[in-house]
């Protein structure tokens, strides 16, 4: 049967749109009793975050640099009214050689540029998929207002970020901390991905400075009681071999594309990986599978949960070479490597545990603080819908440059 029904059911139990004006009293569990309560269930009563249909806001996931920069110009009435024009005014020709006008970030994209906020890599591109890291974020949040470029000299940033002076983001991160944007628990690496928490909190600060024209944040730091443990996930893995770290054999599967996935086991090889343009919708989550399979949640290398997402039938008619892909992940046996080019670099997983569950579950998508994990999905058995099956993994070594 159609995977359209199969995937979507689970799915759509998942996402949820954002909406303007929702109340703070419906805020999200995750983030109650954390450090990031009051900053999470502001920016969702003014309408610039989203949660999940199961009510979970996932605070410690990563994000991607387009995601970043939606919620960026969602925190001001006057880019949210370019972003508005630009929906209906998108010029024919992208600004970025690696996006086109079709994809839901482009208005934006096309209102951060006017407004100097963005200008790309050296080469070109934008990388709207790659995870935000937190000098890149940072710098983002602090062009908002002005700040941001040249080196700014020297700071000591400790005990908040740790530093790194005379870079091309240091003037950005001395500014944040003259403007009390970072919080003061925990600490800030320079060069790791930065998290949705970490992320929205500099967010909120920098939304209540900019509405109040004040020169820095004034607000209480947060005080929490009881840190709230995460629903324990119901299935066990089986621990990877610390002997089996080296992942120089797994330069032949690398790929020249931007997001790829190999499975040499049941013979898949350089499969395209597409995030969906539009996660909150049937068709904006079946819209990858026209290419390959799709992705949702954390990527590589940034930590947390991974799916990958594809069909294992289809319709008799419909003759695409991608509607049974997954049909054989059944197949995969403890041990197997699994390999994903992103962003230039080569990751490898190992096959940890298989399960089906039921078409309603969601349990194994859970953030639970555990580090990073695969997860490959499809409808089961094959021409059914009853259930879903999932292939566990997790990463082996240190990625591996590939370009």
């Amino acid at each position: 049967m159609s995977f359209q029904r199969s995937l979507t059911g689970i799915l759509l139990s998942i996402f949820v749109a954002s909406v303007p004006g929702i109340s703070l009293a419906a805020s999200f569990p995750d983030t109650a009793g954390t450090a990031y309560e009051t900053s999470f269930g502001e920016l969702k009563s003014m309408g610039v975050i989203q949660g999940y249909l199961d009510g979970l806001a996932r605070p410690y996931g990563a994000l991607n640099r387009a995601e970043a920069l939606k919620v960026i110009l969602s925190l001001d009435s006057k880019t949210k009214s370019r972003v508005a024009w630009y929906q209906g005014h998108l010029p024919a020709m992208p600004l970025f050689w690696d996006m086109d006008q079709a994809q839901w970030y482009s208005p934006y994209v096309e209102a951060a540029f006017e407004k100097s906020l963005l200008t790309g890599y050296p080469d070109g591109s934008l990388r709207p998929g790659q995870v935000l890291r937190v000098e890149e974020a940072v710098a983002l949040l602090m062009r908002t207002v002005g700040e941001g470029t040249g080196n700014g000299g020297n700071a000591d940033l400790s005990p908040y970020i740790e530093n790194q002076s005379q870079q091309w983001y240091t003037a950005a991160i001395n500014g944040a901390i003259r403007r009390n944007l970072i919080m003061h628990q925990g600490r800030l690496r320079l060069g790791t991905a930065i998290t949705r928490g970490q992320f929205f909190d500099m967010a909120y600060r920098l939304s209540v400075v900019r509405s109040t024209n004040v020169a820095a944040f004034s607000g209480a730091e947060p005080v929490v009681a009881a840190v709230i443990p995460p629903s324990p996930v119901t299935y066990a893995t089986v621990p990877v071999s610390p002997q089996r770290t080296s992942n120089v054999s797994a330069l032949p599967y690398a790929s020249e594309k931007y997001f790829a996935i190999s499975i040499p086991s049941i013979g898949i090889s350089d499969l395209t990986v597409s995030h969906p343009q539009d996660p909150f919708s049937k068709d904006g989550i079946l819209e990858p599978l026209k290419y390959g399979v799709g992705h949702l949640f954390s990527y590589p290398g940034a930590g947390g949960k991974i799916m990958v997402y594809g069909h294992s039938s289809g319709y008799p008619w419909d003759l695409s070479q991608f509607t049974k892909i997954f049909r054989q992940i059944n197949r995969l046996a403890v041990g197997d490597r699994i390999y994903i080019t992103y962003s230039g670099s080569l990751y490898t997983y190992e096959v940890t545990q298989k399960q089906a569950i039921d078409a309603g579950d969601t349990t194994p998508f859970n953030d639970n603080g555990n580090g990073e994990e695969l997860i490959l999905y499809t409808c089961w058995p094959p021409d059914s819908i009853s259930q879903r099956y999932l292939v566990h993994t997790l990463p082996v070594g240190a990625a591996v440059a590939v370009r």
